[in-house]
């Protein structure tokens, strides 16, 4: 039996200098992949499924659970009478048969005290009864490199070795194939002995239609259930269950259809089955799945499960591959979190959203059907992203922070709606936050402030991002020009309006506001669509019209007033957290007004940034880091400011400025000094003794970067919200921009520390808590990945740069732009570099290559540039440390093309 053990001593939990000295010197070490095995398996849990298509959770013990594919977010649903197994007959077939579920329950009876605020380590009673019955794996060991997940299951017993690649697909550029709802699951079998093995792999569903995604589930009976069907399906290449329920209207919630399926043509099909142990029985005495009696519909109350299984016989030292496909199809998704604080008080009728896959499939088999035709393909191109993106010279834990948040986009945190239209919670439905609904997610719906920091979304499917660009400007923008931060779906309902005495105080987000013309700036960047632009430049102008009315009404580049943001209060007065903000949109705004020829608005963007650069710099720098101003006597003043205290989102600001290539926008010493005073100040390498409210994300023993901290006293009794929380989503924007300026030590430090505390043991690695579960503001890891290679990109322009911050010396990293992606390397000695640009997927095109050159290089350089040997005529220009190459014709890259090849000598 599970029993809570006794608290650990704090004392134990403290990380002393010698402690943290070796920490930092173990992080330095190369590590090749990371791998879950025991304990630290506890807490795994990838998420499998497509792009706003639902999900269910691939865990460390081998069980599927996290059942979130109904439009409704519950991290603790799960379907009994779902897993996969294997019978194994070595020789003669008069020898014993060895059964095993592909599952391990090694750590099930161990004590263990969960970490607050989490829910992925939870092992449904289900899941332990079904363990209980039949033999697992000794162990497994589990590496997730997302979006693949890889489990070698361990057991010295068999006479094979066997092991699993489980994925959905995701390719990015391609936001179709990256939205499908399934999930593929690939075992090898090796068979290591010196006799002939007979190997069946079997996989098992519960039909599930109708399900509401809430109530409990026993064995086959749910008060949701009753009228599932299910149906052999024998297609080429295709052998498995499809599952519906016609005792549901086809408009119900919960109508649709499941399906699990072989991609083989020998396989056996099990149609319904409910009793786990005469399953296993039979399977054990034939080998095979005898087919089941016609039972038609179930019982109300009650459901069928269905079960296929491959087949296979090795020889000695064979090797075989089986691929097997779960998916599903509901169609019918509805609002189903509360929108009466923006004024939708009608709560019985039923808002129509639907699915993005939708438009593409009529059911689960059409799922599965497409997964069998494309199989190569889509297996290849996940791969090939997988393999591209971990190629790297950075350190692996370091990709995977960065990987891993892209799980985020494939949970119930995020929405692709049938017409096309891609919306985001904060978080989904967790241990931490509870519903706005049925099961739904946390804070709806695309809250600014909060999307502020997601930068994942906009690289690898920019399309989708745009979309999100267009319902902020184009559907939540009030007459007067201010950009309504949180949205109400469906989108021809009325907009949020602040009436009564809702839950916040305001429907503009300054920091939302701002941030919205950034991303827009963002979306242009990085597509080089000039249509979009063009569409959504007159709100642009109204925008900016309302922020400079708003909160700059002196024009001296320094907001004042009540500025409502993402901690969820109002800053008072002067501060560099919305400031920086608003002089960032300045340059950004400058920067596309003069793309577009007006010169007027570019100036009055110019001169308002120059004016807020002066004057913070003159009056809110203390020496050491950055303050709020305010007057105390400014009525909501008196509290929840953090005034002479160290915010770490201080330069959140300037963070985007680097990530639009801005530049700096105040003094670069000033920057640097701040950072430096974050991390002095706010980075702990134990919690012990500190009190995180009003929510814990992280435990005693961990490191962390607390949101503020207050060196020099004057704390307000009722301080800043959130400032004694942990958030990765902060950690991961400090570090991007400290590496961008150079402190790359620092930088490693918090990702790291990041990384440590998502261990499998106590939290998810693909897991990031916040105010929810998988919280879209970590999705700002993106942006690390990009300042270690000092990359910039402005598709307009046709112009790609990169400058490693990290390892310059030997430098290799994933790149992408509008068209393709890939890889850029670097290498470099006393007296010239080497780079490399290869395209893995897609095309690149390209006028100028910009590359960073070593601290006092610039005047006599050769450089040349090689296409499959063949040299290129360039032309080039040496300016601030960097080297433009230029193709006066334009360049263009492909996949499966040559490489380019660029040599600087000096």
């Amino acid at each position: 039996m599970w029993r809570r053990p006794k608290m650990p001593d704090r004392n134990s939990c403290r990380c002393s200098p010698e402690a943290f000295a070796t920490w930092v010197e173990e992080l330095r070490q190369p590590v090749e992949r990371i791998v879950y095995s025991g304990e630290s398996l506890r807490a795994v849990a990838m998420p499998m499924g497509g792009i706003g298509a639902g999900n269910f959770a691939l865990t460390g013990d081998g069980t599927l659970r996290q059942w979130q594919i109904f439009n409704q977010a519950n991290h603790t649903a799960f379907l009994p009478g779902t897993f996969f197994g294997i019978r194994v007959q070595s020789g003669r077939r008069a020898s014993e048969p060895t059964m095993r579920l592909l599952q391990t329950d090694c750590f099930y009876q161990t004590d263990f005290e969960p970490a607050l605020s989490t829910s992925d380590h939870v092992i449904p009673d289900e899941a332990r009864r079904l363990a209980s019955r039949a033999e697992t794996f000794r162990d497994i060991e589990y590496s997730g490199e997302y979006p693949i997940a890889r489990l070698r299951y361990v057991d010295d017993d068999l006479p094979v070795k066997v092991s699993l690649e489980a994925f959905s697909p995701l390719i990015p550029l391609n936001s179709r194939d990256s939205g499908l709802p399934c999930a593929i699951f690939v075992f090898t079998v090796e068979n290591t002995s010196d006799a002939r093995a007979d190997v069946a792999i079997v996989g098992a569903l519960q039909n599930a239609v109708g399900y509401d995604a809430g109530s409990g589930i026993s064995g086959v009976n749910c008060p949701c259930y009753g009228g599932n069907a299910n149906h052999s399906v024998r297609e080429e290449m295709i052998r498995g269950v499809a599952m519906d329920n016609l005792g549901i209207a086809p408009d119900d919630p919960g109508a649709g259809s499941m399906a699990i399926a072989a991609l083989t043509d020998g396989a056996t099909v099990l149609e319904r089955w409910t009793d786990f142990d005469a399953l296993w029985q039979a399977l054990r005495d034939n080998g095979r799945l005898l087919p089941a009696a016609p039972a038609g519909e179930s019982p109300a109350g009650s459901t069928w499960n269905g079960a296929v299984a491959a087949h296979i016989s090795l020889a000695p030292g064979e090797t075989r591959r089986e691929a097997f496909v779960i998916a599903w199809h509901f169609p019918n998704h509805y609002v189903n979190w509360n929108q009466t604080g923006f004024g939708i008080t009608d709560t019985k009728s039923r808002f129509y959203l639907g699915n993005a896959y939708n438009n593409w499939f009529s059911d689960a088999m059409d799922v599965v059907r497409y997964a069998r035709d494309n199989y190569e393909r889509l297996a290849h191109d996940t791969r090939l992203y997988r393999d591209s993106i971990y190629d790297s010279t950075l350190p692996y834990w370091f990709i995977d922070r960065v990987t891993a948040q892209a799980a985020t986009l494939r949970t119930q945190t995020c929405l692709w709606n049938e017409d096309g239209n891609f919306h985001g919670f904060e978080g989904a439905t967790g241990a931490v936050h509870s519903a706005w609904g049925v099961a739904s997610g946390c804070c709806p719906m695309n809250c600014t402030h909060v999307w502020n920091y997601e930068m994942t979304l906009s690289r690898l499917f920019p399309d989708l991002e745009r979309t999100m660009r267009r319902t902020d400007l184009k559907v939540q923008m009030r007459p007067d020009g201010g950009i309504i931060f949180r949205t109400v779906l469906p989108l021809y309902l009325p907009r949020w309006k602040v009436e009564g005495t809702p839950f916040e105080r305001t429907n503009v987000a300054c920091d939302g506001h701002w941030g919205t013309l950034l991303k827009v700036c963002r979306e242009w960047q990085q597509s080089g669509d000039e249509d979009f632009l063009d569409d959504l430049w007159p709100e642009v102008l109204r925008a900016v019209e309302f922020g400079l009315q708003r909160w700059d009404d002196d024009a001296d580049g320094v907001l004042d007033g009540a500025q409502w943001n993402t901690y969820d209060l109002y800053f008072h007065g002067h501060n560099t957290y919305c400031s920086l903000l608003y002089l960032a949109a300045m340059r950004a705004v400058e920067e596309m007004a003069l793309h577009r020829g007006d010169a007027e608005l570019a100036a009055e963007c110019r001169r308002r940034y120059e004016s807020g650069s002066r004057k913070i710099d003159e009056t809110l720098f203390n020496g050491e880091y950055y303050e709020q101003h305010f007057d105390p006597a400014t009525p909501g003043a008196e509290s929840h400011q953090y005034g002479t205290g160290c915010l770490s989102d201080q330069l959140f600001g300037q963070w985007w400025a680097h990530t639009l290539g801005l530049g700096h926008l105040l003094d670069p010493g000033n920057i640097r000094s701040a950072l430096a005073a974050i991390y002095r100040h706010n980075f702990r390498h134990d919690l012990v003794g500190h009190r995180q409210i009003p929510r814990v994300y992280a435990s005693d023993w961990d490191k962390g970067l607390l949101a503020a901290s207050w060196p020099r006293g004057e704390r307000q009794d009722t301080a800043m919200l959130y400032a004694d929380e942990v958030w990765t989503g902060l950690e991961f924007q400090v570090a991007g921009h400290m590496i961008a300026e150079g402190m790359v030590e620092e930088a490693m430090h918090l990702v790291k520390a990041a990384s440590d505390r998502h261990d499998g043991r106590f939290r998810s690695p693909w897991n990031e808590i916040e105010c929810g579960d998988h919280y879209v503001r970590p999705m700002v890891s993106w942006y690390m990945l990009e300042a270690a290679g000092g990359r910039v990109y402005h598709a307009p322009d046709g112009l790609l740069g990169f400058d490693p911050r990290v390892n310059p010396d030997d430098f290799r990293s994933f790149f992408i732009a509008s068209e393709g992606w890939g890889t850029f390397s670097q290498r470099r000695d006393g007296s010239s570099q080497h780079h490399t640009l290869s395209v893995a997927w897609g095309r690149l095109s390209l006028t100028t290559l910009r590359l960073g050159l070593p601290e006092g290089v610039g005047e006599g350089l050769l450089a040349s540039a090689y296409i499959g040997g063949a040299e290129e005529e360039i032309e080039t220009r040496a300016e601030d440390g960097q080297l433009y190459i230029g193709w006066p014709d334009g360049l263009e890259l492909s996949a499966g093309g040559e490489a380019l090849s660029v040599r600087i000598e000096w």
